[in-house]
Order: structure tokens, then sequence, then C-alpha cells
């Protein structure tokens, strides 16, 4: 990590200690952007961060970041589309259709490119299974999606994409070029038979950083629910933007917490792709394990009390539930 990458990175509180600062009722503004978020939309990010590297740069794809996309497709049997390998270090072993998001690509235009590259399927998104990532130097966006035209690549077709692709029955036995899809599969298979979250679908706005949009929650013992406020803008979530270097950007929000969240995972994201706006706005939603609201340092963190019934049910149900997008460091 570059010393001007260093994140301004302060504790935004201590557990044990009470938290000094008045609680106020969250405000119309805020509701309705915690709507917003809560239905998978996006909202734009602000000029000015709650958290962020001293002089932040922007993402630049094949430069100092790289997107992946993967695609898990069940045909009526629960068979998954597979493709064979032609690249010369895994040549004739089996994968399930992925690569590199091209630069001006909106993730979903990557992942319909790859799949019809290496299969001859056309195909449409359902939902994201799954985000992992290892900062910005790899990031992968695992989708399910459903056939809606092509055909399968015979290995008359084959190219330096792949020799051929088949649906798999995934106990047939098949030389897989590694082992890491198949929590993919089987994560796929489940939520078809019943889905653990809504479907969480990138939204297409642009951001020119990787940064996450914090929902971050604190239940009371007599039911109350808190979230936490943003220290520059009164009336947003708190945004961190997160550094370029290698670290997991998870550990942005680590940073924050003394304890580890209870639950944690994605609500959803946005994400445009072009000139000067290769990043991604996560919106994450976490619960601390604190019974009040906490010790807030600095100046302009504050909690907002949600008085609002169906918003306080809607917040309760995604997190009490875990119905949250996993994310994977």
């Amino acid at each position: 990590m570059h010393l001007s990458d260093k994140p301004r990175l302060l504790p935004l509180y201590h557990l044990t200690a009470p938290c000094p600062l008045p609680m106020s009722v969250m405000s119309s503004a805020l509701e309705e952007e915690l709507s917003i978020i809560l239905e998978g939309g996006a909202v734009p990010l602000p000029e000015t961060y709650d958290v962020a590297p001293e002089t932040p740069r922007p993402l630049r794809l094949r430069h100092n970041v790289c997107y992946i996309v993967m695609g898990v497709l069940l045909n009526e049997r629960d068979e998954v589309l597979m493709m064979q390998e032609a690249k010369p270090e895994c040549r004739g072993t089996w994968y399930l259709p992925a690569g590199r998001l091209e630069k001006r690509e909106t993730l979903m235009e990557g992942l319909c490119r790859e799949v019809t590259e290496e299969t001859g399927l056309t195909c449409e998104a359902i939902t994201l299974l799954a985000v992992e990532e290892r900062g910005t130097a790899w990031i992968r966006f695992v989708f399910l999606a459903r056939q809606t035209g092509g055909s399968l690549k015979s290995e008359l077709l084959a190219d330096s994409e792949s020799l051929q692709a088949t649906w798999w029955d995934t106990v047939s036995p098949l030389p897989l070029r590694c082992r890491d899809i198949l929590p993919h599969i089987k994560l796929a298979l489940a939520y078809r038979q019943l889905p653990s979250h809504p479907s969480v679908l990138p939204q297409v706005l642009s951001s020119p950083h990787l940064a996450l949009r914090l929902v971050l929650l604190c239940f009371g013992p007599e039911g109350q629910l808190w979230v936490l406020r943003s220290a520059i803008h009164s009336h947003c979530l708190p945004v961190i933007l997160c550094s370029t270097s290698r670290a997991s950007f998870l550990n942005s929000l680590r940073c924050l917490l003394n304890d580890p969240p209870r639950s944690c995972g994605i609500l959803g994201l946005h994400h445009q792709g072009g000139e000067g706006a290769d990043g991604v706005c996560f919106n994450i939603m976490a619960e601390i394990s604190s019974q009040e609201p906490p010790l807030v340092p600095g100046e302009g963190f504050s909690w907002a009390l949600v008085k609002d019934e169906a918003l306080r049910g809607r917040l309760e149900h995604t997190v009490k539930d875990n119905a949250l997008l996993p994310l994977h460091s």
C-alpha cells in the first residue's frame, strides 16, 4: 500500500462506552434513501466521503482493478451449463462460463458476452449469487442466469474461447479446472428451490471509486432500532471509500468495528463502466453486537432512531433473516 493510500480510519465507536450524543429521530430524507437501497436501487455517491484515502485514485480496468463475471445456468433437469477450456494451461478441463469484464461494459453485459462466447447460448441474469473479493486486485461477481436462446457450442466450433459446452448433472465424472465452482453450483440449486434473498442485480450508475455505503444497525433491548448516520451529510448513510491496495476492501469496514458484526452482506450495488467510471458502490448492511448505540468518536457521526414501523420491519426482516447477498473476502 502506498502511504498516500492509507485511509483515515478511526474506530466509529467503542462498544463498552455509552454514547454521549443525544439520539435523534430519522429524517424523511434518510428514510427515503434507506427505502431505495432496500429495494436494490442505486443512490448517487456524495462528492465527499466519511472515510477515504488522502489521495483517492479513480479505478481503471486492466490498470488497478479486475472484475470477473461468472454465470451459473441451470436447465429444467437441474443440470448446469459447463464449458471446456481451450487455454493451454488447462485445456480439456471444464468450468463455469466466466471471464474478465472489458472496458465500457456493464457487469451484466460482460456476463452475457462471456456465456455466448464460451457456450453458444444467450442468457439473461436472474440475480447475483455471491461476490468474492481480494481487494480491487480481483473481484468476482457470480450470477444465476437463464438461457434465452442460442445452441450449445460443439467441438466443430472450438476456438480460443472454449472447445465446447455441455449440460452437466453434477454427478457424472467430469474433469474440473478447479473445484471452487462447486459451492456456487450448490448455491444456485438451493436458490432455485428457495431464494435466500431478493433478486440483486447491479444498477447502472457511475462510480469512479470502490465504495461501501453502510447500513449499520443497532437493536435496543426494548425493540428500538437505530441506524448510523453520515458524519458529513446528516441526512444520508455513511460512505467509505476503499483503498486501491490488494488488501480486502472489507478491511475498511472491519476497521470501523471493534467486534465482528452479527450479520453482514450486500443489499445492492451500482456500476456503469466507461471512461473514469470503473468503480463499484456496494450497499452493505451489518448489525453490530451491542444493545445500545455506542460512542461515536469524531465529529458528525450520530445515530438515528427508526420510527416508521414499515421501514423498521423491513430492516429487521432483512438482517434477522440474513436475506443478504453473500460477500466473501
